[in-house]
């Protein structure tokens, strides 16, 4: 039966799923014949083992043999891109596609729309959403989850909530995914509605449902919500708690200032504590300023993830804070030891279809003078309003008018001020950034928010926070 294409296509598959690709590799060039459904195997199974190179060298491969390509080809190249985090790739083969007269299918969109989870894809997604819209295929669950995710990373979490309702049918992935997206602007009230709407529909939650209402929990101070919900998985719903529900729950109890219990609560825990949870107490020290249990959660992270420069950087505050100078210098100096570099804090913004990116003290922008002319100006009005910079967000042991100036060029003000001297008319702005917001800079944007008179939308590492008339939807607890 060895001639059958048929049968090799499903070896070839077999051993791809058993993670034997040389095997795989070693049936396919035996074929006498193979076709577009052969090609696709090996193509997907080189997607599935992580050979991206194989994968798309094979593909070229298949154009210049003259196979005769088709959706699922296509399919199989954009899907295996997005998995291995090619998503620029994706988009261009998603360009290609239409150039060689296939139309994109539900398959086809579901797959890509997660490229598009950013400010800087956030034009494409639209353009896909309608060309959704046109095919009838926004109210196919998969395309209508993705474009849920899509709008709520994308900063508008409003149009994810209407895109989430007017869906025909609703499954547990399309509910999680708007719990989730609640969760990471900040709406725990929302989340924990949700969930109760959720299970009053009939439809069953699971592991990934509890991760996203506690995530929400942990971001509005719901405590008490949250311990009902983790007492309720396994009584309830008979969903043993993982590491991830329990690391969930030392971060609603961390960025709730009960450290004690926090830590508590590790000790006790039946599962190995993980980073997720460990890097939850670390974080919330540095916010409550508590140096011994803070020194404690960086030890144990030293350990599990010994190359995270994000920990030793939360250690090294946390003792400036403290004006702990001499071990705060010791952590800088056994971060230099083992070659580890704190990343830059970057910022970026969408004007005009380009993306603007800044760092602390960046000057390479064609308006930088305008951009610091203007944050000075802004910081005058300000200050009339009541605003006072937090020195305390400084860390170098510079002088406090040095300190004022450090904190006026940090990357998320320069690219607020970018956004809204460029606003030509708008009323609302949206600047990503790659690590969590500094405190003043929070404390600041509310300020520019009611002065300027505009809406400010900041996503930070952890979440998205919301800016209107001198207020964050965050409430000042994040």
């Amino acid at each position: 039966m060895g001639h059958n294409v048929f049968i090799s296509s499903g070896i070839v598959d077999m051993y791809a799923n058993c993670l034997s690709i040389t095997k795989a590799q070693l049936v396919f060039d035996g074929m006498s014949q193979r076709d577009s459904v052969s090609w696709n195997v090996i193509l997907t199974s080189y997607f599935s083992n992580g050979d991206c190179e194989k994968a798309i060298n094979l593909f070229h491969q298949m154009k210049c043999e003259g196979v005769k390509l088709n959706s699922a080809s296509w399919n199989s190249m954009i899907g295996g891109c997005m998995q291995n985090g090619r998503t620029d790739q994706a988009l261009c083969l998603l360009v290609q596609m239409q150039d060689f007269g296939f139309k994109p299918n539900h398959i086809t969109i579901s797959s890509v729309l997660p490229a598009c989870n950013d400010i800087k894809g956030s034009k494409g997604g639209k353009e896909i959403h309608g060309y959704s819209f046109r095919h009838w295929f926004h109210q196919d669950m998969m395309v209508g989850t993705a474009l849920v995710l899509m709008y709520a990373k994308c900063g508008n979490l409003h149009i994810s909530q209407r895109v989430f309702n007017s869906l025909p049918r609703k499954d547990t992935v399309a509910w999680n995914t708007i719990i989730l997206a609640n969760s990471m602007h900040g709406r725990g009230e929302e989340a924990f509605l949700l969930f109760h709407k959720m299970i009053k529909s009939g439809t069953k939650p699971n592991s990934v449902t509890f991760t996203g209402v506690l995530s929400g929990c942990s971001h509005s101070r719901l405590v008490e919500e949250a311990r009902f919900l983790f007492e309720s998985m396994s009584i309830d719903h008979k969903i043993e708690p993982d590491a991830d529900h329990y690391s969930s729950m030392v971060d609603v109890l961390s960025r709730a200032g009960q450290l004690e219990e926090a830590y508590d609560f590790i000790q006790k825990m039946p599962v190995e504590p993980t980073a997720g949870a460990w890097g939850a107490l670390l974080g919330a020290c540095r916010v409550y300023k508590n140096v011994n249990i803070g020194r404690i959660a960086a030890e144990r992270l030293f350990v599990i993830e010994p190359d995270n420069p994000g920990n030793y950087v939360l250690l090294s505050n946390i003792f400036v804070a403290a004006k702990q100078w001499d071990n705060a210098s010791h952590i800088r100096k056994l971060m230099r030891d083992r070659g580890i570099k704190k990343l830059p804090g970057i910022s970026w913004v969408q004007v005009k279809n380009k993306i603007h990116s800044f760092s602390a003290g960046d000057k390479r922008n064609d308006q930088s003078d305008k951009i610091y002319e203007f944050l000075e100006e802004l910081g005058e009005k300000m200050r009339r309003s009541g605003y006072l910079p937090n020195t305390d967000f400084v860390l170098q042991d510079v002088d406090q008018e040095e300190k004022e100036d450090v904190l006026c060029s940090h990357s998320e003000k320069l690219a607020v001020a970018f956004a809204i001297l460029n606003l030509s008319g708008g009323s609302s702005i949206c600047v990503f950034k790659n690590l969590r917001v500094c405190g003043d800079c929070h404390t600041a944007i509310k300020f520019m928010s009611k002065i300027v008179g505009v809406q400010i939308t900041l996503r930070d590492s952890l979440r998205f926070h919301h800016f209107r008339d001198g207020f964050c939807s965050c409430r000042d607890f994040w």
